[in-house]
């Protein structure tokens, strides 16, 4: 019931036609080309007299700015040269006549020209600049500290008077009747120390004193391992359980070998539908074929 048993392939039948490869197709199509271009060069040298024609269209166009009626085109940096020149010329004939015609007067369409600068008027009252502001302000600032310091020398009389709130500040830790505070490394270290002398009292107290029960309050000593517990059947690796597969597989097919050959009278029972198809061109009933060496002889 397979289909495929029963195709044969059109291209490799005994009758059908050689082909060529597709490296013979190249070279006929290479050869075909060639000879036609001999033909035509044959036939343009014998018949001179025929006209020549093109079916190209790009043998027809022409460049519009390189045709022989053209006008010259400057270049770009000819182009450059010359406004260059035509602005020199425009700025020299506008001197020559403001040289020649001083009775025009001068015209302006530049609204900057009209602007005045506040600070720089004739007018304005002459301003400082920045370091002289800051020297300025610096100077005043040293005759009020000299000032205050004449009137405190002058009149001792005076008493002291303090806004600065800072000054009234007291650091609780750094007074003179604070109780010395230790760094952190030397509390650390404290601490280490003392965990030493506990751990080593703990030791001496149990070689002391060994009918002292052991007690531990760790829930992770109290666990066991359901699968490692004394009583736990022995469970087999991965590799001795694929061993026993096989060898069950084996004695299960020693068994069907062992009752075949004991009944033969049972009868055969198999449920794989490949083994009942047939070749139909090896069956007992089909015509004897020739081979592809036979066919090619005989054609």
């Amino acid at each position: 019931v397979e289909p495929c048993v029963f195709g044969r392939n059109y291209f490799k039948r005994p009758s059908f036609v050689e082909l060529e490869t597709v490296e013979e197709s190249k070279k006929h199509a290479q050869i075909l080309a060639d000879a036609i271009a001999l033909k035509k060069l044959a036939t343009d040298y014998m018949h001179p007299e025929y006209k020549v024609v093109a079916v190209d269209p790009c043998a027809f166009g022409r460049n519009y700015f390189e045709r022989p009626s053209a006008v010259d085109i400057e270049s770009f940096e000819e182009a450059e040269e010359r406004n260059q020149i035509l602005a020199d010329a425009a700025a020299l004939k506008k001197l020559a006549i403001a040289y020649m015609h001083p009775e025009i007067k001068v015209t302006t369409c530049d609204p900057c020209a009209f602007g005045r600068n506040y600070f720089e008027r004739p007018s304005s009252v002459e301003v400082e600049s920045t370091e002289e502001a800051e020297e300025r302000a610096q100077i005043l600032t040293d005759a009020a500290a000299l000032k205050k310091l004449a009137l405190d020398y002058m009149h001792p009389e005076i008493k002291v008077t303090n806004v600065d709130p800072s000054t009234f500040g007291r650091n609780f830790f750094g007074r003179p009747s604070a109780v010395e505070m230790e760094s952190s490394d030397e509390a650390d270290e404290r601490a280490q120390i003392l965990a030493d002398a506990l751990a080593l009292k703990k030791v001496a107290s149990d070689y002391m004193h060994p009918e002292v029960k052991v007690t531990s309050v760790d829930p992770c000593s109290f666990g066991r391992n359901f699968f490692s517990r004394p009583s736990a059947v022995v469970m087999e690796s991965k590799d001795e359980a694929e061993e026993r597969a096989h060898i069950l597989a084996d004695a299960l097919a020693l068994k069907q070998l062992a009752v075949d050959y004991m009944h033969p009278e049972n009868k055969v029972t198999i449920v794989e539908p490949c083994v009942f198809g047939r070749n139909y061109f090896e069956r007992p009933s089909s015509v004897e074929l020739e081979t592809v060496e036979e066919s090619e002889e005989h054609a």
